[in-house]
């Protein structure tokens, strides 16, 4: 198939669903603004020592009914996996792809979480990034266990 075959085939497409287009890229500009947005203001409010301890108890989903309990793990697992799709779906469009998927997994509930959070931020170049913004915003840089004992490189 050549190159101006494809193009056609395109265009006719997005002319005989207008609409459709339109949405996707309505959508597309709202994921990218939401993750310039909650992106750095989810890594900024985390814990220095979040790559130090395993699992963390969170205050509110501990006590109270368990009712209101499930329904709060549920939504934060439905938000965590909401921003696993939108960062797969920003490796493809403009965004923070990487940094979102990063920030879903540590929002789900799930067997191994920790491991796999600490692989993706044991990454240099997203290590970097995710101390760049707390540094941005006047917050002290994550704190690890690397090798060496220095504690502000992951191993």
């Amino acid at each position: 198939m050549e190159i101006p075959e494809l193009v056609s085939i395109v265009r006719e497409l997005m002319e005989n669903h207008r609409p459709l287009f339109l949405w996707m890229a309505a959508g597309s500009v709202l994921v990218f603004l939401a993750s310039i947005i909650l992106i750095p203001w989810l890594v900024v409010r985390l814990p220095q020592d979040f790559f130090l301890s395993d699992e963390r108890a969170i205050p509110y989903l501990t006590t109270g009914h368990p009712v209101f309990r499930v329904f709060l793990i549920a939504l934060k697992n439905v938000t965590g996996v909401t921003f696993i799709l939108a960062g797969i779906i920003m490796l493809f469009i403009p965004g923070q792809g990487i940094l979102t998927i990063i920030v879903g997994v540590m929002l789900s509930s799930f067997p191994g979480k920790q491991k796999l959070v600490y692989w993706f931020a044991s990454r240099d170049r997203i290590f970097r990034s995710l101390n760049a913004l707390r540094r941005r915003w006047d917050r002290p840089p994550f704190v690890t266990g690397g090798p060496s004992g220095d504690r502000n490189e992951l191993s």
